[in-house]
């Protein structure tokens, strides 16, 4: 693998994740069972993350590198997600 290839795949992962996370708080004030849609959100997010990070291991012959540019993309992405998503500020008047 690659290095850019390692930090597209952290970076899609890292938008799967983060980006399920956001869409599952959004969820959250009409779900009619807010406690199984979290339980059910956070089992599948983090089944399909391992997973590929399983494969990003097993795969691989050069050792962590990738490992580490896959985890890099992956907190580059979720601290994107956090510029794009927050409420922008209001400047006191």
């Amino acid at each position: 693998m690659t290095p850019i290839m390692a930090l597209i795949v952290g970076a899609s992962l890292g938008l799967f994740y983060f980006g399920g996370l956001w869409l599952t708080i959004q969820q959250l004030p009409i779900a009619q069972h807010p406690y199984r849609l979290v339980a059910f959100s956070f089992l599948s997010r983090l089944i399909t993350v391992l997973f590929a990070v399983s494969l990003i291991l097993s795969g691989n012959v050069f050792g962590v590198i990738p490992l580490l540019l896959c985890c890099i993309g992956f907190l580059a992405m979720r601290t994107i997600l956090i510029l794009l998503i927050q409420p922008q500020s209001r400047g006191a008047s």
